[in-house]
């Protein structure tokens, strides 16, 4: 991603922690923790996370790990984000688990790791980018990436009007291009107004 594009996004969620102190779910921009814990649910109806590798591109403050860990035992989880707040915070608050859990700030767009299992991002993909193929290279880096399978969420273009940090994507033209990489591409919609969760499984 284009410097000027992390600077912005760095800038909006440094302006929200001033803002929203101590309410994780409004600094990262989520409406509310149920808005988030809505997208949460359909990554972890996505797959069998038991034993596995899980690699969280926007990984925020590490909650999909606790979301997850209510039902699955995770083997590794690598969380990854280029806001150091964030990762500051996840590392302090998951600190008996650090066998299991590391954070890593980086460039997602840029970011590889190998042995992962599964990749996921929630939120994290819909930030405006000056790259046109932005979100296609997104989601063939993710795919190559993953050994079994590849789950994240996008804002819906129909419902969501495109604003100077954010915007949305049709659908059908995601779920094609994803059939251009993968045999087993699912749409997961209906569960929040202006957004859908895509699983591709190798």
């Amino acid at each position: 991603m284009h410097w000027f594009d992390r600077l912005s996004i760095y800038l909006y969620h440094y302006n929200r922690i001033n803002t929203w102190s101590g309410n994780f779910s409004k600094i990262q921009g989520w409406s509310s923790d149920e808005s988030q814990f809505a997208r949460f649910e359909m990554i972890k109806q996505a797959a069998n996370f038991n034993g596995k590798h899980l690699l969280d591109l926007g990984c925020g403050y590490g909650e999909l790990y606790d979301y997850l860990s209510l039902d699955f035992q995770l083997a590794k989880y690598t969380g990854v984000d280029q806001q150091h707040q964030f990762l500051k915070s996840a590392r302090r608050r998951l600190r008996n688990e650090r066998d299991i859990c590391q954070f890593i700030r980086s460039d997602i767009s840029k970011f590889t790791l190998n042995d992962v299992d599964i990749v996921a991002a929630s939120g994290s993909l819909n930030y405006q980018s000056r790259d046109p193929n932005y979100i296609t290279n997104m989601i063939t880096r993710m795919y190559k990436i993953a050994n079994e399978t590849v789950v994240f969420n996008l804002l819906d273009s129909s419902t969501f009007p495109a604003q100077s940090l954010l915007m949305g994507y049709n659908k059908q033209g995601i779920y094609r291009y994803c059939k251009t990489l993968c045999s087993s591409v699912e749409v997961i919609e209906g569960y929040a107004n202006e957004d859908f969760t895509v699983v591709m499984r190798k």
